[in-house]
């Protein structure tokens, strides 16, 4: 394993470590309780403010903040996207907040830049009541979990009624620096207007000279005037925030990152990573002399660019576009997991986490099962007798993994026939959408060595004009046959 830190200020404290599998994120710097406390304090003056810490994401660490007896959650970030990640976010949540009913989490305050006391960006947030799902989901009952899906159901469906215009990410009522990838360009911080009385009713100091503090005290980066309709007033979409696009090097590679205005745009500059990484790895080792890593990064490379190549030649086959005018988006939460839905003991709905790097995506690519409920097809139900108990005599852990493969596919069924009840509109796109979402999906995996004879086989019957192709996801996971 080897890492890299960069030198650059703005991402100083975040190194890239290589592992056997690819690269992960890593603190050079640990953010200082004292730190965050003195900042809590700065909002709100208190002799009853306690920080401790919670737990690590992989680009975060969160901690538990008590002010007089009332918990919040302080998340402090790495610095893989400096600004746009953290003003993006705070944007999106306002904005879902302002037209769902969805119990996602309110920013009271959040600092964009990592010129602070804490040396991070951060954000200031209430604490949701309420458990993951993924901890108590054996427990429930189906009709519970069955109602949570539906309510997801309903979610996706009040998000596709709001749809945007255009590729990327939001900012609040302006887009943020459209066309550049450079964030000494980026506007000055939000502030926020018509500030009502909140729990932190201080106004923060910058006594050291740091960067003030942005709070939000329930006034919306989107004010809509009385009367006003949100369709009236929907936000610009602007450059995006996304794994893909901040993921190691890929932060400082000259590719642009949008706002897109059509599929076609976005996806181009996805397989421009993925070429770029292609040719890195080729240039580091044409030299010779390769150990068995570098004779594997070679064959990956060697591997994939074909990939990519026969990728690019069916964008406009797949991805076609009527007009010039920005192609039609929605708010996609892209990583709705067990873990970052939060539930009461009866399964009710009381949270949704996690809403870094959501973009707005094209319809064909939202309007799909949420990440929770993909996964294998098991039709039938597993039964417990045959499977093997842990060392402790406990019910295998397996059974329960393939138990619930088993009730996701019901309950993909229970979220298709809640959106044809919903959206007759969300159903049409996601019934004439499978070979744009495999194509995604092929786009995603085309590096992968698991994968690539599937793709290739793939592309080779698009490409062919065969009607009615064996589906990507089935012949990767090796289901043809298997009812999905």
């Amino acid at each position: 394993m080897e890492s890299q830190e960069s030198q650059e200020p703005q991402v100083h404290g975040l190194e890239w470590e290589e592992l056997l599998f690819g690269s992960e994120p890593r603190w050079t710097l640990e953010p200082e309780i004292a730190a965050i406390k003195q900042t809590v304090q700065s909002l709100r003056p208190s002799n009853t403010v306690t920080v401790t810490f919670l737990t690590q994401g992989g680009f975060n660490k969160i901690y538990n903040v008590s002010i007089d007896g009332e918990m919040f959650i302080m998340r402090v970030a790495l610095p893989v996207d400096p600004r746009y990640k953290t003003m993006s976010e705070v944007a999106t949540m306002d904005w879902v907040r302002r037209i769902t009913n969805l119990p996602i989490p309110r920013i009271i305050a959040y600092q964009p830049s990592r010129y602070n006391l804490i040396g991070f960006e951060w954000m200031l947030m209430t604490k949701m009541p309420g458990k993951p799902f993924a901890e108590v989901c054996r427990f429930l009952p189906f009709a519970a979990k069955a109602r949570l899906v539906r309510k997801i159901a309903a979610i996706s469906a009040c998000l596709f009624r709001n749809q945007l215009s255009g590729i990327g990410n939001i900012y609040g009522d302006y887009s943020v620096v459209e066309h550049s990838t450079s964030s000494e360009q980026i506007p000055p911080p939000i502030e926020l207007a018509n500030t009502k009385t909140s729990v932190l009713a201080k106004e923060s100091g910058s006594d050291d000279g740091s960067a003030p503090t942005r709070k939000n005290s329930g006034a919306s980066l989107f004010d809509l005037p009385d009367g006003a309709s949100s369709e009236a007033t929907l936000p610009d979409v602007g450059r995006i925030v996304s794994m893909k696009f901040f993921w190691k090097s890929h932060i400082h590679q000259d590719v642009h990152r949008g706002p897109f205005r059509s599929s076609k745009d976005w996806i181009t500059a996805c397989l421009s990573f993925d070429e770029n990484d292609c040719y890195s790895a080729l240039d580091k080792h044409s030299g010779g002399d390769l150990d068995s890593d570098a004779e594997e990064e070679v064959e990956n490379a060697t591997r994939t660019l074909p990939i990519i190549d026969k990728l690019r030649s069916l964008l406009p086959l797949v991805l076609t576009t009527d007009d010039d005018d920005p192609e039609p988006s929605m708010i996609f939460h892209h990583d709705l997991s067990r873990h970052n839905i939060l539930v009461d003991d009866s399964g009710e709905l009381t949270g949704l986490l996690d809403w870094e790097c959501v973009s707005a995506v094209p319809v064909w690519k939202a309007c799909n099962y949420p990440t929770f409920l993909e996964g294998r097809p098991r039709r039938s139900e597993p039964n417990p007798g045959r499977y093997t108990p842990e060392a402790n005599g406990e019910t295998s852990e397996t059974y329960f993994e393939n138990l619930w493969e088993h009730e996701a596919t019901l309950l993909r069924d229970v979220f298709i026939d809640e959106m044809r009840n919903l959206d007759a509109g969300w159903m049409e796109v996601f019934d004439k959408s499978e070979v744009k979402r495999d194509f995604d999906c092929a786009v995603q995996e085309c590096d992968s060595v698991i994968s690539a004879k599937s793709i290739d086989a793939w592309i080779g019957d698009i490409s062919a004009g065969i009607s009615n192709p064996r589906n990507l996801h089935h012949r990767m996971y090796c289901l043809d046959g298997l009812p999905s």
